[in-house]
């Protein structure tokens, strides 16, 4: 039995498949079937079940599953121990959090990468409710959302606010209001993100709530894709202000919707019985560092 084999075998279970822990491995379909089979019979038992385009695991494979990723970690933690002693960061990272939030955390992952390069870091883009079961389930280790309720089991961390903007042309008719209502926003065309968003949900429960009914919607994937759709004159988008403040085009107008949706808090979670590396720690301070434990705001920035 082979440290390859066990590698393979964790992420064909876990990645739900062959093609995922090809792709990882870069390796042949073949090649990776070929390990899971010598592993099973090394160990003398079937992990799998064989079904048309699906691999399932059996009992013994599930019990099984769950020693190689305590196997696999304390190997892990073991050899980033040797470079903890020379205050080095080394071993690997996964990291799981929304789309937006990665853009507007970027900066600080990409300099703590740069900083430490024996640390390989992943990053997955999640939603909340994704990130917060990814994390429950041991497949990441650290994650980034707004999350409405978390188990005792997980330790959170404020890292800051954030709430809702509403953009449109210089030259849109909304643009000359100072301070907009459920009604204003109604009467034009709007731009918002998907309806499985937690961010959308909250857009409609406050007009549901209000007995404002929205009549034009599109749809976009994310908030710089709602940006974009902006500045081609389709409409007024609704976006989080850390999309926009950061970065901001003097072509576009920015209105501030917290009296109208509220402010949510961005949380970093991560297990409590977790054994957390330097590298661990030391990426959770670099994304802990802001200054006001907020994201900016509008009076801070001039229009």
């Amino acid at each position: 039995m082979e440290l390859s084999q066990l590698t393979t075998f964790l992420l064909v279970a876990r990645g739900n498949g062959l093609r995922h822990a090809s792709h990882r491995l870069q390796l042949s379909l073949p090649a990776v079937s070929l390990r899971i089979k010598q592993l099973e019979r090394d160990i003398g038992t079937r992990l799998f079940e064989r079904k048309p385009n699906k691999l399932l695991l059996t009992e013994k494979g599930r019990l099984f599953l769950d020693q190689v990723e305590r196997i696999l970690k304390d190997l892990e933690n073991s050899v980033a121990s040797l470079h903890e002693s020379e205050s080095v960061c080394a071993g690997n990272i996964s990291l799981a959090l929304g789309g937006d939030m990665a853009v507007y955390l970027a900066p600080r992952i990409a300099g703590f990468v740069k900083n430490n390069p024996m640390v390989r870091v992943s990053v997955l883009s999640r939603s909340s409710p994704d990130t917060l079961e990814l994390v429950l389930e041991g497949q990441v280790e650290i994650g980034i959302g707004r999350f409405k309720a978390l188990p005792s089991t997980l330790k959170k961390i404020s890292l800051f606010t954030s709430g809702l903007v509403a953009i449109s042309p210089k030259t849109h008719p909304l643009s000359k209001s100072l301070r907009l209502s459920l009604r204003d926003l109604a009467s034009h065309s709007l731009i918002v993100l998907t309806h499985h968003s937690a961010t959308r949900q909250a857009i409609n429960h406050a007009f549901f709530k209000s007995g404002v009914e929205l009549k034009t919607i599109m749809e976009a994937g994310g908030c710089l894709a709602i940006k974009q759709y902006v500045k081609l004159g389709l409409g007024v988008g609704l976006v989080h202000d850390i999309c926009v403040l950061q970065d901001k085009d003097p072509h576009l107008k920015i209105s501030d919707l917290r009296h109208l949706f509220g402010e949510w808090q961005v949380n970093l979670i991560h297990k409590k019985n977790q054994r957390l590396t330097l590298g661990h720690k030391k990426l959770i301070e670099v994304l802990s560092q802001t200054s006001d434990n907020s994201a900016p705001k509008l009076g801070s920035i001039k229009e």
